[in-house]
């Protein structure tokens, strides 16, 4: 994978967290506006990565919870994913925006990141085997995914494993 992807992870990750959040596929409101005004006084520098992490343990539990611990998926990435993404995320120049508040522009903006996803079954759906978490079209397949499952008001686990 190369390094040019991981702003798109770290976007799609974010966004997707949020989703789950206006959904309520897990009860936190990490990247809600009361948050965001409290990690902004808390950190100053780092506020949105703060509520990105926050939110990404909470989705973890959540995907976990159905899948198991064994499973890849978008909170759960194969170790080195998750340190180049770590990596990427401490540098100076890595940027991520406050996520919209409400749900319906939280999903404009995943489908603007990601592509059609493959549907909006409840519960969890297998996208393949974790090799294809080295390629940026895994992660704009999963924008679509969590954008569909929203838009038809079911919970949906996308999840790669071998």
């Amino acid at each position: 994978m190369r390094s040019t992807h991981l702003p798109t992870i770290a976007r799609v990750r974010l966004l997707a967290g949020a989703l789950g959040e206006r959904a309520a596929w897990w009860r936190t409101r990490f990247t809600e506006e009361a948050a965001r005004r409290a990690l902004e006084m808390l950190f100053p520098q780092t506020s949105v990565r703060a509520a990105l992490e926050s939110v990404t343990e909470a989705a973890r539990r959540a995907h976990d919870a159905q899948l198991g611990p064994r499973a890849f998926h978008l909170f759960r990435l194969p170790i080195h994913l998750e340190d180049r993404l770590a990596g990427w995320l401490a540098k100076p120049e890595a940027r991520l925006d406050w996520p919209p508040m409400q749900q319906d522009a939280l999903c404009a903006e995943l489908e603007r990141t990601g592509s059609k996803g493959a549907g909006a079954a409840e519960g969890p759906l297998c996208l393949g085997k974790p090799a294809r978490l080295d390629h940026e079209a895994a992660f704009k397949e999963l924008a679509g995914v969590y954008v569909q499952a929203a838009r038809a008001g079911v919970r949906v686990i996308p999840y790669f494993e071998d």
